[in-house]
């Protein structure tokens, strides 16, 4: 069994944006006891938090912010990258030529984007919106794969002054730092703690090219889900 266990949280731990169903804290907790366990996400340090609820607080390191946040087990931080006031306004720019792409009318304007320090989010239907909806919405991710191809010219002037872009969750665009996705921030953390990749295991449930755990590839091992369900199947089944 690897030693130390980075887990996506939307899809792969928890249901999008939802709290971690009780049954399968207890499972967790158990690996956490027993293994390094990292929570990788685009969310915010307080989100992870809250989906994993207070029963698993001091047990995992985590890379919010698709890593550009990062604090150990015990909630002490260990980087903060930070997004410019200039490269905020050129991302809204754009965030607000897909809002007009996607022609949508959502149930509040304010739960649609997210400025969150080393990352910027946008959510087509808003982070509150109803979990099936969500789901329904872009299964596949071809529809926002397809808005970026929409605006391929300026995505590529947002890599221009440092930021990238990639579709997460349910229905996120994930603004950071060029070199500072999921995958450059795991490889980060891995070097700190002094750890060896080969015993390391990524668990996610958008591994596929274009989604938002794809950068992990390649960097360590990496297992695909397509659920909680199946992620906690699959930890029962290591934990013996």
């Amino acid at each position: 069994m690897p030693k130390h266990f980075f887990f996506d949280l939307d899809g792969t731990l928890t249901r999008s944006h939802v709290v971690i169903d009780p049954a399968n804290v207890g499972t967790l907790s158990k690996l956490c006891d027993l293994r390094d366990v990292i929570v990788v996400t685009g969310g915010t340090y307080p989100d992870i938090q809250r989906q994993l609820t207070p029963a698993l607080d001091g047990k995992y390191f985590s890379l919010a912010q698709s890593g550009g946040h990062a604090t150990n087990k015990s909630g002490e931080e260990l980087w903060r990258e930070v997004i410019s006031p200039e490269q905020t306004a050129s991302i809204l720019e754009l965030i607000e030529k897909m809002k007009h792409g996607f022609d949508i009318k959502v149930r509040d304007e304010n739960d649609c984007v997210e400025l969150r320090g080393s990352q910027v989010s946008y959510s087509v239907l808003g982070y509150n919106e109803d979990v099936e909806k969500k789901y329904a919405f872009d299964p596949d991710f071809s529809k926002r794969k397809q808005m970026l191809n929409n605006f391929a010219a300026d995505v590529e002037k947002l890599k221009s002054i440092g930021i990238e872009v990639a579709v997460g969750g349910t229905t996120t665009f994930n603004f950071t730092l060029v070199g500072q996705d999921k995958g450059s921030n795991v490889a980060r953390l891995i070097r700190q703690e002094s750890w060896d990749k080969d015993e390391c295991l990524y668990i996610g449930d958008a591994l596929k090219p274009g989604e938002n755990d794809f950068a992990v590839v390649g960097v360590i091992e990496t297992q695909a889900v397509k659920d909680p369900n199946e992620t906690f199947e699959l930890i029962v089944k290591m934990l013996g």
